[in-house]
């Protein structure tokens, strides 16, 4: 699977958008809701090891509990947005949409979890989020 490119954000959008999960997205993202990380006080002094595995174990945590909850909710509406994900992993893969909606269970199911893992993917949602979150709060 190849790496996601800025052109992909024109179908990812409109599947975040059939999957109707704004809210979701601002309120995993949500400072409030999260441990709260001080990047200032790294700035002023050079953090332990600890300190520095505390801070990379809690954006870890944070990561894994988006991925899980947006591939839950993907996976209870995968039918609003089935063409969407097949022709997006298709392009993905290389393949055709028919290859990819031939795939047996295990492999079409192990694909979008391969998918939803992707650094870029979690590093686009939360660019999303932060932009929800300003609209928000204007």
């Amino acid at each position: 699977m190849r790496e996601l490119r800025g052109d992909d954000l024109f179908v990812l959008l409109p599947i975040i958008g059939k999957l109707d999960i704004k809210d979701g997205f601002v309120k995993l993202f949500n400072e409030e809701d999260q441990p709260v990380i001080n990047m200032q006080d790294h700035k002023k002094k050079k953090s332990t090891k600890a300190e520095q595995e505390k801070i990379e174990k809690a954006i870890e945590q944070r990561g894994m509990t988006i991925v899980a909850d947006l591939l839950q909710t993907v996976m209870l509406n995968i039918g609003n947005v089935k063409n969407d994900i097949n022709t997006l992993l298709a392009d993905l893969c290389s393949v055709s949409v028919s290859e990819i909606t031939a795939l047996n269970l295990k492999d079409y199911t192990g694909l979008i979890v391969v998918f939803f893992k992707k650094r870029e993917l979690m590093d686009f949602f939360t660019s999303i989020a932060s932009l929800m979150q300003s609209e928000n709060t204007n």
